[in-house]
């Protein structure tokens, strides 16, 4: 089976932390403030130790005198303070403008986008050390005495926070472009970060198991440090999937013997108060399915977005072709074949969001037919080695056809579903 490598998901609990703790708009901006009055104390240490003699020197000086350097400095301070309030509310305001027509949790995707953060830092950055180089500056005093140095920095800073400025806010314009937070999401979600591979199916008679210390949605699984866990406890079998929801004292893992240290498998399965982007592919397949549903609701009505999101999901499938395993196995990891991890294959990934989206689709037969159409192209390029896969998909395109069918309300559209499952059916030798 193929293993596709790329960005992967935030699996174990010390990962989803850390991601917590930076992938917002505060964390880098707070750096920022922190290391602004450093480098601005280095900077002025060095102008009083020599830097602004040597630039006088050579006939380097920014300014004619010390007053207009103070004025220069409290210009740029407001400027950049004007940037920052500028470009927050710019931000706020296209974050709701796009949640509202895209869905609330794209925004988990924008909070941690960095040039967005590192626009907001650098102007926080900007600000406090333009303050400080004003606040430093004696509009009575000579010219040598005078930070020099320190004031051509914040006319640098400036210089490049304008440009970033500019980029950063036609960046958030181009955020309510849907079809690239499309784009975005089907280039995460295609990536398959485990390569799996089917064992039998038997019964195994527990001995001890993990449960949920608290309720939420499984992050991710962390599965080398879940197999040194329970590396004394025989086979063992994940129960949750990452995306799922649990229970408090529902069962995570079960093992043929005694858990030997169930506070170190916790720290393998970290457990969050809602779904997130972290948790990889799961989620990103449920996100594409939710942005076609909202784009055909009578609110949106705008099936040529579902369309693109419908195509961006085949291109996912496409990418999890590899990991289908047959009914009457479980998948199990190459490299962790001891741990059973039911639901984490391709029908464990797709079967629920497939579904959602037949039912989206019902009303609209120009996107049931393309679902149909993707599905044919899915067969003949990525599925000829998974014949249980192709019968899944002409299951489901069966379905599609069915519920979309009873919904049409001329021949026309009928005839055309009859004729697109005839060539889904032939497509994969069934017809």
């Amino acid at each position: 089976m193929r293993f596709l490598t790329g960005p992967k998901p935030i699996n174990d609990l010390f990962g989803w932390f850390v991601h917590r703790l930076t992938a917002n708009y505060w964390s880098l901006a707070l750096c920022a403030v922190i290391a602004a009055p450093l480098v601005f104390a280095v900077s002025l240490h060095a102008d009083r130790n020599g830097l602004t003699a040597w630039i006088l020197d050579r006939n380097l000086a920014p300014v004619a005198s010390a007053e207009t350097a103070r004025d220069a400095a409290a210009l740029i301070a407001g400027i950049d303070a004007a940037f920052l309030t500028l470009y927050f509310s710019i931000s706020l305001i296209v974050l709701t403008i796009a949640a509202g027509n895209l869905g609330v949790r794209l925004i988990d995707r924008w909070l941690a986008k960095r040039l967005v953060r590192v626009s907001i830092a650098g102007l926080c950055f900007t600000l406090i050390h333009a303050t400080l180089t004003m606040n430093a500056m004696d509009a009575d005093a000579d010219l040598i005495d005078t930070p020099l140095a320190t004031f051509a920095s914040t006319v640098f800073l400036l210089i490049v926070n304008t440009v970033m400025l500019a980029v950063a806010t036609h960046d958030l314009g181009r955020t309510m472009f849907v079809d690239r937070a499309i784009d975005a999401v089907a280039f995460d979600g295609r990536t398959s970060v485990i390569e799996l591979t089917p064992v039998l199916q038997t019964d195994m008679r527990s001995g001890d198991g993990v449960r949920a210390p608290r309720s939420g949605y499984v992050e991710g699984v962390e599965l080398k440090r879940l197999s040194e866990a329970l590396a004394d406890s025989g086979k063992s079998r994940l129960e949750v999937a990452p995306g799922q929801h649990v229970l408090k004292g529902q069962l995570l893992v079960s093992c043929e013997s005694n858990c030997g240290d169930p506070k170190a498998v916790l720290r393998a399965i970290p457990i969050g108060k809602f779904r997130s982007n972290t948790q990889g592919a799961v989620f990103q397949i449920r996100l594409l399915v939710e942005i076609a549903a909202r784009a055909l609701s009578p609110a949106v009505n705008d099936f040529y977005t579902a369309l693109a999101a419908v195509d961006a999901l085949t291109e996912v499938a496409s990418g999890h072709c590899g990991n289908w395993i047959d009914e009457g196995s479980v998948p199990v990891s190459v490299d962790y074949p001891t741990i059973a991890l039911p639901g984490q294959d391709f029908r464990g990934l797709f079967e629920d969001p497939l579904a959602a989206l037949r039912q989206a689709a019902a009303d609209y037969p120009s996107v049931s037919l393309r679902i149909l159409g993707n599905l044919r192209r899915l067969i003949r390029l990525h599925c000829s080695d998974a014949p249980g896969l192709v019968a899944f998909l002409t299951e489901y395109g069966a379905e599609l056809h069915q519920q979309a069918r009873a919904r049409c309300e001329i021949d026309k559209d009928r005839n055309a579903l009859d004729l697109s499952l005839a060539q889904l059916r032939a497509e994969a030798g069934t017809g």
